[in-house]
């Protein structure tokens, strides 16, 4: 959650000015919250700032400053105007409905004026994906699923994994029989040098 939320600081401060150009794009997985920061002119702290999904039909309203938070309205959706030029929205339990495009606009005395473009993208929860994961791979590895003997494309891994172990087994073994046939050799070789002279 905490590069989540740096990453959508710094975005906010590249709010000011950027109703041409393409909106940031945020991603959050599903029951987490994200927190946008707009930047607005100081001459218009009085305006009324808005934060909206763009659509179609144009930009829809979801909170405003000019609201009183305990009104009731989107209650998972929070405007607070910080002051000093910062507009501060925090969107809590996202769903998977609540991806598109959102921005700040603020009603100042040039008319309303789009000051931040957030395109938010809400991913799946990771417990979710992970369990689809492995019931595909059980599916794919279940023997009841074709005829006896016959190798699903997902068996070979492990022999795959084996196979390395096998050799290093293999290698292993075979230096232990080199090593105690050169012992041998030259114990035999060290033999006469040490019992001296032979016996007749």
């Amino acid at each position: 959650m905490g590069p989540h939320l740096l990453l959508l600081l710094l975005l906010g401060l590249e709010g000011q000015g950027s109703a041409g150009s393409h909106p940031e794009v945020l991603q959050a997985p599903v029951g987490s919250s994200i927190r946008v920061q707009c930047h607005y002119r100081p001459q218009d702290v009085k305006a009324r700032k808005v934060w909206c999904r763009f659509s179609p039909e144009g930009c829809q309203p979801l909170v405003s400053s000019a609201v009183d938070r305990r009104a009731p309205g989107d209650r998972h959706t929070f405007l607070t105007d910080l002051g000093g030029g910062l507009l501060q929205v925090e969107m809590v339990t996202l769903q998977e409905d609540d991806a598109g495009e959102y921005g700040c606009v603020v009603h100042g005395a040039a008319g309303p004026q789009t000051v931040h473009r957030v395109s938010l993208e809400v991913l799946p929860p990771e417990e979710e994906a992970e369990e689809e994961t492995l019931k595909m791979g059980s599916l794919a590895e279940d023997p009841s699923s074709g005829p006896a003997g016959s190798a699903s494309p997902s068996e070979p891994s492990q022999d795959e994994k084996s196979i390395p172990l096998i050799w290093g087994a293999v290698l292993l073994l075979g230096l232990l029989v080199a090593a105690v046939v050169l012992f041998a050799v030259m114990a035999k070789r060290k033999g006469p040098l040490f019992s001296g002279p032979p016996h007749q």
